[in-house]
């Protein structure tokens, strides 16, 4: 099974914004830009997410969407990657979607999926705004077993 996972993409702060809330902070153009960027470098990876699981946060979603776009899937929140599980629940709550689709995108935030892909790999990575991992498990995610593929930070870091 494959899990790839990107943090969104850029995002102005909810005063540039003008958003009363973190919740809704947009993507940035550069944000959109960085999405479909990776988007289209995981499909000339290989890679073919059967689904798309967003945090429910608009930049987020907004990254979902962008990426959704480029790779023809669909797109869909999930509650779970709101930022608040830890590594373990998050990965228990995954193996589901994971195993049902045997290759799955998330985007999330940080620390949430820093903190996931160190459980899973045993190691850090560095997740900077659109940045995207690649994951091999082979059976439900277990702490130290996933096998990491690649790694790639946007173009405009």
């Amino acid at each position: 099974m494959k899990l790839y996972i990107m943090r969104h993409g850029h995002s102005p702060s909810a005063t540039e914004a003008g958003v009363p809330t973190d919740a809704e902070r947009p993507l940035s153009p550069l944000g959109r830009q960085e999405a479909l960027a990776q988007a289209q470098a995981l499909a000339r990876a290989g890679g073919k997410p059967a689904l798309i699981l967003h945090s429910p946060l608009r930049r987020a979603r907004e990254t979902a969407a962008e990426a959704a776009a480029a790779l023809a899937v669909a797109f869909q929140p999930f509650l779970s990657l709101s930022n608040q599980l830890g590594a373990e629940d998050l990965a228990q709550a995954l193996a589901l979607p994971l195993e049902k689709t045997g290759e799955l995108l998330i985007v999330g935030h940080q620390p949430q999926i820093g903190e996931l892909s160190a459980w899973l790999l045993g190691r850090l990575l560095d997740f900077r705004p659109a940045s995207l991992a690649a994951l091999e498990l082979d059976g439900k995610p277990a702490p130290g077993k996933a096998r990491l593929l690649w790694a790639a930070a946007p173009f405009s870091s």
